[in-house]
């Protein structure tokens, strides 16, 4: 990534088969990572097909895809290109050396796309999410969405203009940089955009993660003491692997990097720079992990059987994250939605509510009745002559408000 000399790291991978291997490292947890998430990304798209199914498209409010789940998807999928960077590596363990070309030119700009790639959307989902956990009727759904489609635009715009003006404006912006491709420092702007287009976005995204879930999780664990609630408790300290995750894997990187960078003073050995640079090309394989153990599936839970054509059973599985259509309060089982109520149209009137109104059968409904006599019926009649004859109730209002006999 960073200017590593490329004289002295070509002579050294031409001639230390260590060092070679620790290249090709990079490649194969690149390639663990690249298997990981997409076959997160093939299961994710799979549910959310069959979702769309049940739910009857991808809209209702009962659904739990939300805008954040779209946040999500596109996270991994910048993964998989940073993968794909980290993959190309094996072609320099191969060959004992890093030849510049279109080879090499793919190699940086797959790894620029993922690495800012992946900090921006880390970004934009801890803010999505702490919007609508410790705000949740801000926002309903159709501005969930607009501020989701907004973060998606200005990420792609960003990384198009940061990677296509410099390129096209420094000479030789990417090439070798010793180990693999990234950004060489050929001029002094190249030399600041190093810092400017990739590690102040690590940890613009850490800090981001760190105050943000920091404060829901504070939120939570105070509510989870003061109720004494252990599954909320869980859920808060689940929630902090997330920036945890993220720091462990940016830190060895960059300071390797703040040491290459410095004019004096002792440069970190071949096998520090590696073990930081596997650790780093590990983050896609991390995330799915994270998915995994956390139980944070951001609206892509195994969705509810179908019977004849309608979902059974509640989908609200996802507790305590802002990642379904509905969330369940530790306190009492509750449903609520993070998203804020949307108000009916002008002129349409409220459908009754469970609880208020009485059960009525199709004879007292024909017969003016508001409750359950018996009304008469004729002697020859399978009721009169005492069989069980059995018939639908329905609900209707009641003028009480109150559940009938």
């Amino acid at each position: 990534m960073a200017n590593l000399d490329p004289d002295n790291w070509n002579a050294s991978l031409q001639n230390d088969f260590a060092l070679r291997s620790g290249i090709l490292l990079i490649a194969e947890v690149g390639i663990v990572s690249f298997i990981a998430v997409t076959v997160l990304l093939v299961v994710s798209i799979h549910r959310a097909i069959k979702i769309h199914r049940i739910y009857g498209g991808w809209g209702p409010e009962d659904s739990p895809l939300q805008p954040l789940s779209l946040l999500f998807l596109i996270a991994i999928f910048m993964d998989s290109i940073q993968a794909m960077g980290n993959i190309l590596s094996a072609r320099w363990a191969f060959h004992g050396k890093v030849t510049e070309g279109s080879y090499c030119t793919a190699q940086a700009v797959l790894k620029q796309i993922g690495n800012d790639g992946v900090s921006w959307f880390t970004i934009a989902i801890a803010v999505m999410t702490f919007v609508q956990t410790m705000f949740p009727g801000k926002l309903n759904r159709s501005q969930a969405r607009g501020l989701a489609a907004a973060m998606i635009i200005f990420i792609s715009l960003f990384l198009f203009l940061m990677i296509t003006i410099p390129a096209t404006t420094i000479p030789r912006y990417y090439g070798n940089t010793g180990a693999w491709c990234w950004i060489i420092d050929t001029s002094r702007e190249a030399s600041r955009l190093r810092i400017g287009s990739e590690y102040a976005y690590f940890w613009l995204a850490a800090t981001v993660s760190f105050v943000l879930y920091g404060i829901i999780i504070v939120s939570w664990l105070r509510e989870a003491t003061a109720k004494r609630d252990r599954r909320r408790h869980r859920e808060a300290i689940s929630m902090g692997w997330y920036p945890i995750a993220y720091t462990v894997e940016i830190f060895p990187i960059s300071l390797v990097r703040f040491l290459q960078w410095k004019p004096k003073g002792r440069k970190p050995q071949h096998g520090f720079i590696i073990l930081a640079a596997v650790l780093f090309a590990s983050s896609g394989a991390v995330n799915v992990l994270l998915w995994l153990l956390t139980g944070r599936r951001f609206g892509f839970s195994d969705p509810p059987e179908e019977s004849n054509g309608r979902r059974q059973g509640s989908y609200m599985t996802e507790i305590l994250t802002p990642v379904s259509g509905g969330m369940l309060s530790p306190v009492a089982g509750e449903m609520f939605s993070p998203f804020a109520e949307e108000a009916p149209p002008p002129g349409a009137e409220e459908m009754p509510s469970p609880g208020s109104g009485t059960l009525h059968s199709p004879t007292s409904m024909t017969g003016g009745e508001s409750d359950f006599s018996q009304p008469s019926f004729p002697e020859d009649s399978p009721i009169s002559q005492g069989v069980d004859v059995p018939g639908p109730y329905v609900w209707m209002p009641s003028q009480e408000g109150e559940l009938g006999p």
